[in-house]
């Protein structure tokens, strides 16, 4: 199979999974949120009925659990379709989904693109670089983050750097616990007729690099 070919197919498996992110996050708003909503509405109505002090408590609790349901979906919600990415482009999209993923990281997104990038490319990045962050914060236990955009060979380049525990990039080719979404960045890359640089120590950070091309690749011709 071609790499065009190959792209081609990486463009609709995209297009089909953020299909699928869009209709999932319309459920949960529509459906999931909304329930829980009107649930907690009723409670807080049968709440001003109440007199007695412990049955008032205990539906303090079940508003609190409530909330907190509310909460993680709101979460989910924005990780299957930050709001910021459709809207205001591709930098704000990655800046908007780590100050909300993680209000209290020190972190900066810096844009030197001219424009932005084709659609399916933009879409293409901004779901690796989610991975990248998903595993800066959520595996890496790190403090500060630097997210760059930039031109490059006549595509685009997207780095992102944390100053983490980092690890042992030899053991990328074995399933780890943190890192199983580092290995299938390589293979989307790849498919997307660019390339994926992983580079990482223990106790050195790590560097996640991704270079997509802005129009498919001729066949034959080998990414850099």
């Amino acid at each position: 199979m071609s790499r065009p070919q190959r792209r081609s197919i990486l463009a609709r498996l995209e297009e089909a999974q953020e299909e699928e992110r869009r209709r999932i996050a319309a459920d949960l708003h529509d459906d999931s949120i909304q329930v829980i909503t009107a649930a907690d509405l009723r409670l807080a109505a049968l709440d001003r009925m109440l007199e007695d002090p412990a049955l008032k408590r205990e539906v303090a609790e079940i508003h609190q659990t409530l909330q907190l349901a509310v909460d993680r979906l709101r979460k989910l919600l924005f990780e299957l379709l930050p709001p910021a990415f459709d809207r205001e482009g591709l930098s704000t999209a990655l800046e908007t989904y780590v100050a909300h993923r993680e209000p209290a990281i020190e972190f900066s997104v810096k844009d030197e693109l001219e424009g932005e990038p084709p659609e399916e490319i933009r879409r293409t990045l901004f779901r690796m670089g989610q991975e990248a962050i998903n595993n800066a914060l959520k595996h890496a236990g790190a403090t500060r983050l630097d997210v760059v955009l930039s031109p490059q060979d006549g595509g685009t380049s997207l780095l992102v750097a944390d100053d983490g525990r980092g690890f042992d990039v030899e053991g990328l080719g074995r399933p780890a616990p943190g890192h199983i979404g580092l290995p299938t960045m390589l293979e989307r890359a790849s498919l997307g007729g660019g390339w994926c640089h992983i580079d990482s120590t223990p106790g050195g950070g790590t560097t996640v690099q991704v270079w997509l091309p802005a129009s498919p690749v001729a066949s034959g011709e080998q990414p850099r």
